[in-house]
This record gives C-alpha cells, sequence and structure tokens, in this order.
C-alpha cells in the first residue's frame, strides 16, 4: 500500500521455495492433531446483489468498493495487497486455492473478483466469491479466540467503510441463507489417523455432528477425506452469538484432540509393530515409487506423520512432511519444477520424482547429524 492508502494490485507472480504458508507451518498449540484453525466471516453491502446476481458492472463496483475499504484495514492488521483474480493464469488460480487464500468455488466464479492478504497470510478478504466480502483469519494449531479477534478486528474495520446488509430479525444477510445471522464459520483441518486406524472415527464424528459439527474433506466443502484430514466446522450460524459458537465448537474440538490422543495410545500399546509396518511401507513406497497421484502421498504421509508424533519415525519432523506435500500439491508442483505438464500420468511421475527427492535430502541431513558411536 502506498502512503496515500491506496490498496495495490499485484501482478500473478508468487514465490515458493523456501516457504510454507503459516496456516501449514506446524508451530501452533496441538498442531500434533490440529494442523490449522480457520475463522471466516461471510458479509454482503447493502445497495447491491449478491455476486451470483450482480451483473459484471456491478461486480467491477463492489470490487473496487471493497478494494478502497480495505486501506482502513491495513493501518491496524498491517499492508494488505489486492490480487485480481481474473487477471491469473488458471495454474495462479489453483495455487491460491491450495494456499488456502481462496475457496475453490471462486474458480467457478466469473467477473471482477479477487483475494486481499496482509504480508503474513494470516488473514485474508476474498471479494465477490459467494458473498460480497469473506473475512478469514488462519493460522497453524488450535487456534480459536486469538484468530476470532483478529477477524472481528478486521471486520470492524471494514464495516466503517462499507454498509453490511443487515436486518434485527436475521442477523447478517448472506446468500446461502446457512451462513446468515453471525456469518461466522469456525473450521478446524484435523489429523485423525488414530481414530480411523482403531474404527472409532464414525461413532466420533456422529457424536461430534450431534453437537454442531459438520465435516467435510483436506480442500474442505465437496471435496474428499484423504490422508486421514478432516475438516470440521460449525453447523450452525445462527441463534446464538458469536462468542457462544465459538465456546461450543472449541469444545468439541477439545473433546476430539482427546479421543484422538487415547486412540494413538492404544495404537502405541497394542498395535506397535502393525505401525512400525505401515511407516516403513509408507517409506518404502515413496523412496521407490515412480507414479505417485496426490491423493496416495497423503494417505503415505500420514502413516508417517502419525509415525512422527508417536515417536516410532524420528527420520523426519512434521514440518519436512508439510512442506513435501505442499510442493507436490498440483499447482505447486507445477510451479516447482517449471513445467506445463497437465496429463495426470507426467505430473504423477514428476510428483514421484520430486518427493523422492526431498524425502531423501532431508533424511541424509538429518542422518549426517547424528553422532558417531562412542562421541
Amino acid at each position: 500500500m502506498n502512503g496515500k492508502g491506496k490498496v495495490e494490485e499485484l501482478p500473478g507472480r508468487f514465490r515458493l521455495h523456501g516457504r510454507v504458508p503459516v496456516w501449514l507451518d506446524n508451530k501452533g498449540p496441538e498442531g500434533d492433531v490440529v494442523i490449522s484453525t480457520r475463522i471466516r466471516l461471510a458479509r454482503n453491502v447493502t445497495g447491491h446483489k449478491f455476486p451470483v446476481r450482480a451483473s459484471a458492472k456491478e461486480k467491477l463496483k463492489i470490487f473496487k468498493e471493497a478494494s478502497a475499504a480495505l486501506g482502513g484495514v491495513s493501518r491496524q492488521c498491517g499492508k494488505f495487497e489486492v490480487i485480481n483474480f481474473g487477471q491469473l493464469r488458471k495454474l495462479e488460480q489453483h495455487f491460491l486455492v491450495e494456499e488456502r487464500m481462496v475457496s475453490m468455488d471462486m474458480l467457478k466464479a466469473d467477473g471482477e473478483r479477487g483475494v486481499a492478504c496482509n504480508q503474513s497470510g494470516k488473514l485474508s478478504v476474498m471479494i465477490n466469491e459467494e458473498d460480497h466480502l469473506r473475512i478469514q483469519a488462519m493460522d497453524s494449531g488450535f487456534h480459536t479466540f486469538d484468530l476470532w479477534e483478529t477477524a472481528n478486528r478486521a471486520d470492524d474495520s471494514i464495516g466503517k467503510g462499507l454498509k453490511y446488509a443487515y436486518s434485527r430479525q436475521l442477523g447478517f444477510l448472506t446468500a446461502c441463507p446457512t451462513n446468515s445471522g453471525t456469518g461466522l464459520r469456525i473450521s478446524y483441518l484435523m489429523h485423525l489417523p488414530g481414530l480411523v486406524l482403531t474404527k472409532a472415527i464414525d461413532a466420533v464424528l456422529l457424536g461430534a455432528s450431534q453437537m454442531g459439527i459438520a465435516t467435510r474433506g483436506f480442500f474442505g466443502e465437496c471435496s474428499d477425506v484423504v490422508g486421514n484430514f478432516f475438516q470440521l466446522s460449525n453447523q450452525a450460524t445462527m441463534g446464538a452469538s458469536e462468542t457462544e459458537f465459538i465456546e461450543s465448537t472449541s469444545k468439541a474440538i477439545q473433546e476430539i484432540i482427546s479421543h484422538e490422543r487415547d486412540a494413538r495410545e492404544k495404537l502405541i500399546k497394542d498395535a506397535t509393530l502393525e505401525i512400525s509396518d505401515k511407516i516403513c511401507r509408507a517409506c518404502g513406497i515413496i523412496y521407490s515409487a515412480r507414479l505417485l497421484g496426490f491423493a496416495e502421498l497423503l494417505n503415505l504421509t500420514s502413516a508417517i506423520r502419525l509415525g512422527i508424533e508417536c515417536g516410532a519415525h524420528k527420520s523426519h519432523t512434521a514440518e519436512d512432511i508439510n512442506k513435501i506435500v505442499l510442493i507436490c500439491m498440483p499447482a505447486h508442483l507445477q510451479m516447482y519444477i517449471d513445467s506445463k505438464k497437465e496429463s495426470y500420468a507426467e505430473m504423477d511421475a514428476a510428483r514421484a520424482d520430486v518427493a523422492r527427492e526431498l524425502f531423501g535430502s532431508v533424511k541424509k541431513k538429518t542422518v549426517k547429524r547424528k553422532p558417531k558411536t562412542g562421541e
């Protein structure tokens, strides 16, 4: 942002090497189970149609109004940069989806739309997705109340420059009625291999559902559960205050964390050999595979991640695994190898090569640090 408070539009260039997004850096509390937490607020600007009904001219006006309002947020939350999504290449658009800065729905939308984010990537705002604004705060580990404060502060600041669509009876008005009221969605990306392997996952998720928790896959709504990754979030957004939703959702997640840890202890106690075998097989496939799909990689690294958290695998860290998974995502992989390969076979071959290289180089460094016998 320049000295006049204007939000700059960035060209579609992104740096990948040596960086991991804040939600995947494994620095947060309870990070062995909760990969990341996201607080999202859906907001719309009064006097404008929802994006799905708005004309191209109206979307452009909303985009400009929202970009201008974000100048006020910058003074409180750090420098904001606005990326015009429609001006990006398809590869760059998919890159932002994998970074979780934007949703899958942004790929399907048309017209002027974009995302604004601060330098840390912890706070971002989607413009003209399903709603005019989707304000989201993300971080690694089990963060809820501090992320709520971040999102709420940004919401208040943006609301000073834009008049939100609001009803005294219904609360904040949204394109999808299931988001109306508070417009608040609290989501946790969780790694639950213990519950899956002990076959307790269905009962735990059923109990969570009864506590108002919805379950989705690795990339959120309409995505599959792979690698034992589950995205859990509140179902209701109306009928209680934001604080009440946050407290009840956090309580449910804490119970799931406890169940997962109990399941892991059971596995360590009763199935040590089976877990060790699973880890070794996963390592062997990564070292040997010449074709590797992303879903298969997630499943393999899930076993290794479980071994790391249980102390059964010490050649890699969770941070190492996170970086390998990130780089091997489809768009990230193409940018990493600077390639225009598009067929599944070509990408699977490239992913196998990159995973093997990264996995092996990390292990060599780890082994090299071990003291010699007698030291």
